[in-house]
């Protein structure tokens, strides 16, 4: 018997074979490749998962602190609308000389050399009431001290009659108005005579019913 060498197959199988073998190579060396990496992001994982939270931690915190800002102007609102909305107190059915607002004022904030101050004292009665008054007994009068040492230096009634005596009304809620002219010459009760100039400086004025006063008002002379 004659022996004979294996029969070679055709070059084309031989070629796939070796593309075969070099695609399950590249197969092999892909899944190696990716197992090491997921192994090495395994322990990155642990880094963004902890990390991550640190924004919506900031959105709480903002969160929180908006809630409690809007909690606190809710915890102030009512103050304020009780503030309005509180109605004044009813005004008093009677009326004395103290219920009576007395305000002094003058016709300019500062007088020239020579030129003689216009005062008016205005009377409001806030009550419901009329206020029955006998300014013979409570004298309504003008009244002037020195701003330096809080001297009395002028009072309309030292040297003249008041400009309103006897019994007067002042209506309910209603106000009424009087005024005086200085000299600018100083005086003293019962003394009107060699009176003296008061001089340039700071004074200031009440006006005044009994023992009821307006506020100081000031002004200057020149």
């Amino acid at each position: 018997m004659t022996n004979r060498s294996p029969r070679r197959l055709p070059e084309e199988i031989y070629v796939r074979r070796r593309v075969a073998a070099a695609a399950v190579i590249l197969i092999l060396v892909g899944l190696l490749v990716w197992g090491m990496v997921a192994i090495a992001g395994g322990g990155d994982d642990t880094s963004p998962s902890t990390s991550t939270p640190a924004a919506p931690t900031s959105t709480a915190n903002a969160a929180a602190a908006s809630t409690e800002a809007s909690t606190r102007r809710t915890s102030e609102a009512p103050e304020t609308s009780t503030a309005k909305s509180s109605e004044p107190a009813e005004p008093k059915d009677s009326c004395a000389l103290s219920d009576l607002r007395i305000v002094a004022s003058s016709d300019r904030p500062s007088y020239g050399d020579g030129a003689q101050p216009t005062f008016y004292m205005t009377v409001e009665n806030p009550t419901t009431a009329d206020c029955e008054i006998n300014l013979d007994d409570e004298e309504l009068r003008f009244e002037v001290y020195n701003l330096a040492d809080n001297e009395r230096v002028w009072a309309d009634t030292d040297c003249y009659p008041s400009v309103l005596t006897g019994e007067e009304t002042f209506p309910a809620e209603d106000e009424r108005r009087f005024q005086a002219v200085w000299s600018r010459l100083g005086s003293q009760p019962g003394q009107c005579n060699n009176r003296q100039n008061v001089g340039a400086g700071s004074f200031y004025l009440h006006a005044v019913i009994g023992n009821n006063a307006s506020d100081a008002h000031t002004f200057n002379l020149g």
